[in-house]
């Protein structure tokens, strides 16, 4: 190699990976000092040919313009000259500006670098359309006083052409797998002026030994194409190995868990996350996609006070350890999520939280910090300006993320005080574009913020020199390899499918034979990349997927010339899969917990009865442990929340009322009665809610309240008459030693003096068929009746079934004319047998004993898993817990054995 030689290589990664090489070389030589190559991408050769021409006099200081468009500054430009010229179109809301702009830069890009050529009479509307959008880009460009890439390295050649500037003797082309019309003219230009213009050898003179794999599917390959790298590494620690995919970008967080599974188990510790990695992925992950980006994102995204973020983010939020005081507060604003799950909307603002957090703190909730922070939040969005600059809003956001604590109050790993770099570079790219986005108001310069960090990638540095390289066919090692894998070689990706631009006739881009302009232009491509794949390693396989789904798959016809593998490859387990592995498990039957402690009061009330009765496990996780479900968010009000809105209507309208009060009223005494009912209710509601209910849906939820109790009011009538004794009575109960508390939803007093047992329903699954068996699914209300009771004659216990749709008492009763539609035990013989229930006091002694040992079983520290139907646990909080699909999986096992 001449001493002034210059190698260029067709990406920056490939560039820094050849620089590490061929150190790597000097070193293994024993070389302490050399002098490297200049190595260099072609557009870093360029700028810097033409920066020192333009300083030695060569050029004109203006012969180029200060800054090149970046792809965002260009799109942007774009999106505003196609809105120049849609303005007054009717159909322009509709518009995807976003996806037009990139479409028309890729078209200008093609025009540019591939020479097409628009015939006259062939040009579509769409393309009389892109000329005109494509006038205003240039008219914008001329304004700003900036070009886009392709025309900005069409005025560099112009340049080398007339000679300016000083070049290398020797110029090594790296990792380019074809040359568009404009790389060429510059290639013929230095050639022109003497450089002899040489391709730098990446991969072996013959081509690699290679084999092709099939596979069930893409999963399959994946675990196949990891099994065989873990191998090759264990056996060889020192070879130098690649796994290659067409569609890497779809692949890689499944590929990226694999690995660490297979390579570096110890990585799933928290402490050890960021371990140095065997391996390295040629294509990183969008900066928004990291987690202290992410969570700067969502902390613009709460303190703009146009968005209503869902709760899910501000849950994310609140459990995010990069702002406030994410670790010393991390307990408490854990509880504080779980307070907003059931207090607050589904999609809430700024203000809702910090009201929410300063009750939570009232409350003895330790979220000092994060209030403070909250309010740091308001204070500094309350200043902002309606409308501002982009580099305004760039100091603005920047300022606020410090207000709130950000990033946090642990020092940063390396990865993320790389991250918060990128962050930082990305603030500045977007205070650059100042003059091109004008005056913004908060919403549009966050959107516009989000898409800068969303489409720009980022990668930590790896450590080390990683022996596995992950990369896409696009990409190529800076030296040749010991072994390669190929994934996803199916006939529907590779060669890829033609993907003509929409906004150039297609004819056109065939012609100049532009990129994704037609199945051959394609498939020549695919066969220049498989050519250097064959000569980039020693060993390659080739893997093609069987199925997708339902779907069958092909082979890429670029395998018809290699042979198939016939044995099937080893797949890689998960880390998961391997922990599970029988071997080496000691088999435990323990399904019996602490015992109750004596004067332990349990939590649960009726609720833990019901657990004990339908699976053990369910009452032993959910309501000793206190395991429960996180409440899921809804707009407006829940089933659980309108059905305690309805019990506190009926409780005001039945105080110190009778059945006879009922019986007096007219029909506008009771219309106002029911509102004033109505009014009570809700008020009542809101007292002990953190929202208060917004207006609209307020008066329409007093509307559905009113016609609800108008009809129930309506079935009360029908009874013989009555008082009401009690609503919402709270008791404390000793069941044979264990202590519960229950709340009584009313009872109602005959004029005998006997006791009618009323339990509000609004569900729509109402049932008592259990009350009958040995252990009650649905036992409140023979507590009530067999327990809390007890010192009074019940004459019947029924769920009130209070619904829009239909109101109506199920239950049973010791005569029949207690209640309407509710049958006597006489009369109910298919569900209560009289070999078992006699009479009415035999129920009553059936309902003591049964609760009374389940009671039992609680105490005890009985916990099984064991339930006689599965749909009885529809509403277990705690399912997971229960391993209900391991246990199916066992019970199929135990079934093949037999």
């Amino acid at each position: 190699m001449a001493g002034n030689a210059l190698v260029l290589c067709s990406t920056a990664r490939l560039a820094r990976s050849l620089r590490m090489e061929l150190g790597r070389i000097q070193r293994m030589r024993g070389a302490t000092q050399w002098q490297p190559p200049t190595i260099l991408t072609l557009s870093q050769w360029l700028d810097d040919a033409i920066t020192r021409a333009m300083l030695a006099g060569e050029l004109p200081a203006d012969y180029l313009p200060r800054q090149m468009l970046d792809n965002m500054a260009e799109r942007l430009l774009w999106e505003r000259a196609i809105e120049k010229n849609t303005q007054g179109d009717a159909a322009q809301a509709l518009f995807d500006m976003a996806g037009l702009a990139q479409s028309a830069a890729e078209a200008n890009r093609l025009l540019i670098e591939w020479n097409v050529h628009l015939a006259g009479g062939e040009q579509t509307e769409e393309t009389r359309q892109f000329l005109r959008w494509r006038e205003t880009f240039q008219a914008l460009c001329r304004q700003y006083q900036t070009l886009e890439a392709a025309r900005y390295l069409d005025r560099q050649i112009d340049a080398i052409q007339r000679g300016v500037g000083s070049l290398p003797a020797e110029l090594h082309l790296a990792g380019f797998d074809r040359f568009s019309p404009q790389e060429k003219r510059l290639l013929e230009a230095l050639t022109t002026r003497g450089v002899q213009v040489l391709r730098w050898p990446l991969g072996f003179d013959q081509p690699a030994s290679a084999v092709q794999i099939a596979c069930d599917d893409a999963e399959a390959e994946c675990r196949a194409a990891v099994a065989w790298a873990a191998r090759r590494l264990a056996q060889e620690p020192q070879a130098r190995l690649a796994i290659v995919a067409p569609e890497l970008g779809v692949l890689r967080a499944r590929l990226l868990v694999m690995l660490d599974d297979a390579l570096h188990p110890a990585s799933i510790h928290p402490a050890r996350a960021e371990m140095p990695r065997s391996y390295d992925f040629s294509l990183g992950d969008p900066l928004s996609a990291h987690s202290i980006i992410a969570c700067a994102l969502s902390l613009l995204r709460l303190s703009v006070r146009r968005y209503r973020i869902p709760q899910q983010d501000a849950g994310m939020l609140l459990r995010d350890v990069h702002w406030s005081a994410g670790v010393g507060e991390a307990d408490a604003r854990a509880r504080l999520e779980a307070r907003m799950r059931s207090r607050l909307s589904s999609r809430l603002q700024l203000e809702q939280l910090l009201r929410l957090a300063r009750k939570a703190q009232l409350d003895g909730l330790g979220v000092a910090r994060l209030v403070e922070h909250l309010e740091a939040i308001s204070v500094a969005t309350a200043g902002w300006p309606r409308k501002q600059s982009s580099r305004a809003w760039a100091a603005a956001f920047a300022g606020l993320l410090k207000a709130a604590g950000w990033p946090g109050e642990r020092s940063l790993s390396s990865h993320e005080f790389q991250a918060r770099q990128a962050w930082d570079a990305a603030l500045n790219d977007f205070d650059m574009l100042d003059a091109l986005l004008g005056p913004l108001d908060a919403g549009a310069a966050l959107h516009r913020l989000s898409r800068l960090v969303q489409e720009r990638i980022f990668q930590p540095e790896a450590e080390g020199e990683p022996r596995l390289l992950v990369m896409g066919m696009l990409e190529a090692a800076a030296a040749p390899l010991d072994a390669m894998w190929v994934l996803g070689m199916n006939d529907h990706q590779w060669p890829p499918p033609p993907r003509p631009n929409p906004l150039l006739p297609a004819e056109a881009q065939r012609r100049a034979n532009a990129p994704n302009a037609c199945s051959g232009v394609q498939t020549e491509f695919a066969q220049a990349i498989h050519a250097r794949l064959m000569h980039g390693a020693a060993e390659i396989v080739f893997s093609w997927s069987h199925r997708d789904g339902e779907r069958e798959l092909r082979p890429s016809p670029l395998l018809s010339e290699i042979p198939q593998q016939a044995e099937m490859p080893e797949l890689a387990a998960t880390l998961a899969e391997r922990l599970a592995q029988p071997s080496g498990m000691q088999w435990l039957d323990d399904h019996v917990a602490p015992p109750v402690a004596p004067g332990e009061i349990q939590r649960g009330g009726t609720g833990l009865l019901k657990a004990q009765a339908i699976c053990p496990a369910w009452a032993y996780y959910q309501y000793r442990l206190g395991a429960r479900a996180l409440d899921e968010p809804v707009e407006g009000l829940d089933a659980l929340a309108r059905g305690n809105l309805l019990h506190m209507v009926l409780q005001a309208f039945w105080t110190d009322r009778t059945s006879a009060d009922l019986h007096a009223m007219d029909e506008a005494a009771l219309g106002a009665a029911i509102g004033m009912a109505v009014e009570a209710g809700i008020r009542q509601f809101v007292e002990q809610s953190d929202e208060p209910l917004p207006p609209q849906f307020a008066a329409l939820e007093k509307l559905r309240l009113q016609r609800i109790l108008a009809a129930w009011l309506e079935l009360e009538k029908t009874r013989e008459p009555f008082s009401v004794l009690e609503c919402e009575r709270r008791i404390s109960l000793d069941i044979d030693g264990l202590q519960v508390n229950l709340v009584l939803d009313r009872v109602d007093e005959l004029p005998d003096g006997r006791l009618v047992v009323l339990d509000y329903k609004t569900g729509a699954s109402v049932s008592h068929k259990s009350w009958a068996e040995e252990r009650i699914a649905e036992p409140q209300l023979p507590i009530y009746a067999a327990l809390a009771l007890c010192d009074g004659e019940v004459a019947a216990v029924c769920f009130a079934k209070v619904q829009a749709a239909e109101q109506k008492f199920i239950g049973i009763a010791d005569s029949a004319e207690v209640l309407p539609g509710v049958c006597a035990l006489d009369g109910a013989r298919k569900l209560f047998p009289e070999d078992r229930f006699p009479d009415w006091a035999a129920l009553i002694r059936h309902w003591q004993a049964s609760i009374t040992a389940i009671a039992a079983e609680i105490k005890a520290g009985e916990a099984a898993v064991k339930f006689r139907n599965e749909e009885d646990l529809r509403d277990c909080d705690v399912k997971p817990l229960l391993r209900l699909p391991e246990r199916k999986l066992q019970l199929e096992r135990h079934a093949e054995h037999e």
